[in-house]
This record gives structure tokens, C-alpha cells and sequence, in this order.
């Protein structure tokens, strides 16, 4: 298999594919799709992402794992 990688803007639901690789792909294809965020390179899988936490008072905590383990 053959693997080519290349940016495409959707137009009315369809997926151009440059001209480049349009003799060298066969008829059936295996596509696979990052969505990008507008205005950016990067897919948003690979945007940052913010991080929210939950601060929590862990004073006096007492973790037994052989009772966390425990078969009830």
C-alpha cells in the first residue's frame, strides 16, 4: 500500500485529490481525515489543549493498597 499525505479544503462534501496523485491512487482507497482548526497548520488533535484541575487536600489521606485490592 501506498501512502500519500496532502491538505485539502472540503468543497460541497467532497475531498479534492491534487492532480499529483490522481494517476498513482487506484479506485479504492483506505482515507483517513484530521480536521484542522480554521486559520491553523496544525490538526486539532495536535492543538493544545487546556487543562483544568481540581485542587484537593490530600492531608491526613491514608491509602492502604492491600484494602484497595481487596475481593469483596
Amino acid at each position: 500500500m501506498e501512502a500519500v499525505e496532502f491538505e485539502a479544503t472540503i468543497d460541497n462534501g467532497m475531498i479534492p485529490i491534487p492532480q499529483q496523485y490522481r494517476d498513482t491512487l487506484i479506485d479504492k482507497m483506505e482515507v483517513v481525515v484530521h480536521a484542522m482548526e480554521n486559520n491553523s497548520q496544525k490538526p486539532l488533535k495536535q492543538q493544545k489543549k487546556k487543562i483544568h484541575y481540581i485542587g484537593i487536600d490530600m492531608t491526613g489521606f491514608r491509602f492502604d493498597r492491600e484494602e484497595a485490592n481487596a475481593r469483596r
